[in-house]
């Protein structure tokens, strides 16, 4: 049968994502499957990978069949994306050894951090990686599992990464992409692209890792018969090496040249500025890119979206049984109290620290704070000093990204966060900049299957795709909020200055 159809398959945090579209990138269909985070202990943060990643997969490839009328031969390439890190150890078979451990939200690893920090010192780290280590890096999560679970370290044969995981259980070859493997430190020498011995040897054996694929589409093999009968996908699909979430994001909003700007609003928030050369001297991180030939500076916070969906969780049960009775949209109605609110929430600030944090402070036991509380601060207040709390780290993150040598000129807001009209223009009042807003923002899935298209050659180039994206709407900054915000963003800067040492001894 005709190949004529691209997959692309996303895992979140709390959801995973499908598309399908034609081999000209045009969207068909998608679909989505929510799941949860698995936290057995404070600071712990888990995916079960066949439940949460195979299961997800299986539904996700069913239903975008069915929506599109397209048979499972007729997919021509899947591109596969997923949270960062999801550290996975598996047996010989593949078969996951425990949950995976999730990224930066997951601050199991403060220990291990700190022992390799020493170990490989601050002028090393600098040289080679542009600063220390965190708990975003993979090292420091095998490190942990090698110190606290000997006898599934031991019975490791590979440790894999979330995508790599998924395209290891379709065509049984490990391999992860140069993108991903910028954040697998220190063990990834960025430089060469390849596995550092020494740094190896500090964190596990180097044929425990996965082969470093040339490309995040460069092709690693087909479906298996096996995986075709695990996941619907029919034998012989070309599987491309896939990459991280935030990664595919980029690349689904038209993020495919040096300038150009993502700034991602999910469960938590990412960043990722086009570079066309490799930077050691900024205190971002700093990657390979999934476009080859380019580079990226990233970063992200730990609790945005997530932060919102708690208050509606947890502050907001009214609104949460009228629309389970028919009524609005529970966010509607919640965001709709915080636009009544003026700009500075009178005088309440919120520090959005509620899993830590990663950029700008890489502090895992910051503490989420509500600042400046009276008696006439209602929950509209609540909630929009939780926006503007995260345009306050978002504003830090953009000067860092400024500093890196980024006009942010070409800023495009992608993710769930930017169907709130109200959160877009408090970011772009507090930092000053317009943010653009795509026709599509399907998300990581649909840059997914641009890359699969990329893979198999009916998407010509990176041009091509930067053409196929159209833009909704322009978020301009409002200058005269900008200036009243300018007062709060020092008190919200301060305020964490001040107060770190109290934080962490609530740990």
């Amino acid at each position: 049968m005709k190949r004529k159809y691209l997959m692309g398959f996303d895992v979140g945090t709390s959801e995973s994502k499908g598309t399908l579209c034609d081999l000209e990138g045009r969207v068909l269909v998608t679909a989505a499957v929510k799941h949860g985070i698995r936290s057995p202990q404070p600071g712990f943060a888990e995916h079960d990978p066949i439940q949460d990643w195979i299961g997800d997969l299986r539904k996700i490839v069913k239903a975008l069949l069915c929506k599109g009328g397209a048979a499972a031969d007729e997919i021509a390439a899947i591109g596969i994306s997923t949270i960062m890190a999801a550290v996975t150890a598996v047996d010989e078979n593949c078969e996951p050894l425990r949950n995976a451990i999730l990224y930066g939200i997951d601050t199991r690893c403060v220990p291990q951090v700190e022992e390799l920090n020493h170990k490989i010192g601050a002028e090393t780290l600098q040289k080679k990686f542009g600063g220390p280590l965190s708990v975003e890096h993979f090292g420091p999560k095998i490190l942990w599992i090698r110190e606290n679970e000997p006898e599934v370290f031991q019975c490791a044969k590979h440790f894999t990464f979330a995508s790599g995981f998924l395209t290891a259980r379709l065509t049984g070859n490990f391999y992860v992409d140069p993108y991903s493997a910028s954040s697998a430190l220190p063990m990834f020498d960025p430089q060469t692209m390849a596995w550092d011995p020494g740094m190896c040897r500090l964190i596990c054996r180097e044929d425990l890792l996965p082969r470093i694929a040339s490309g995040t589409y460069a092709p690693v093999g087909c479906v298996s018969a096996k995986a075709a009968a695990e996941t619907g996908l029919a034998e012989g699909t070309k599987v491309i090496c896939g990459t991280t979430d935030a990664g595919a994001e980029a690349v689904s909003a038209g993020v495919v040249k040096p300038g150009d700007t993502m700034l991602m609003y999910g469960s938590t928030s990412f960043f990722i500025g086009v570079t066309d050369h490799y930077q050691t001297n900024t205190s971002l991180w700093c990657n390979h890119y999934t476009i080859d030939g380019m580079y990226s500076c990233t970063g992200g916070m730990a609790t945005t979206g997530s932060l919102t969906k708690w208050i509606r969780d947890e502050m907001a049960k009214d609104l949460l049984a009228a629309e389970a009775q028919g009524g609005e949209n529970a966010y509607t109605s919640l965001f709709r109290e915080a636009e009544l609110i003026p700009v500075g929430s009178d005088g309440l600030i919120c520090l959005p620290y509620f899993m830590g944090e990663r950029m700008p402070i890489q502090d895992p036991l910051a503490k989420g704070t509500f600042f400046g509380l009276n008696l006439r601060h209602q929950r509209g207040h609540l909630v929009r000093a939780a926006m503007e709390g995260v345009g306050y780290g978002i504003a830090q993150n953009m000067d860092l990204l400024r500093s890196a040598g980024l006009s942010l000129d070409h800023v495009t807001a992608v993710g769930g966060g930017t169907k709130s009209r109200l959160w877009l223009q408090i970011v772009s009042d507090i930092c000053g900049m317009a943010q653009r807003v795509p026709a599509i923002t399907v998300g990581a899935s649909y840059g997914d299957a641009l890359m699969a298209g990329l893979a198999v050659g009916s998407i010509p180039g990176p041009d091509s795709i930067g053409r196929l994206i159209q833009i909704q709407d322009v978020i301009q900054p409002d200058w005269d909020r900008h200036k009243i915000y300018q007062r709060y963003r020092k008190i919200y800067s301060d305020l964490y200055q001040r107060n770190a040492d109290l934080m962490h001894q609530l740990w």
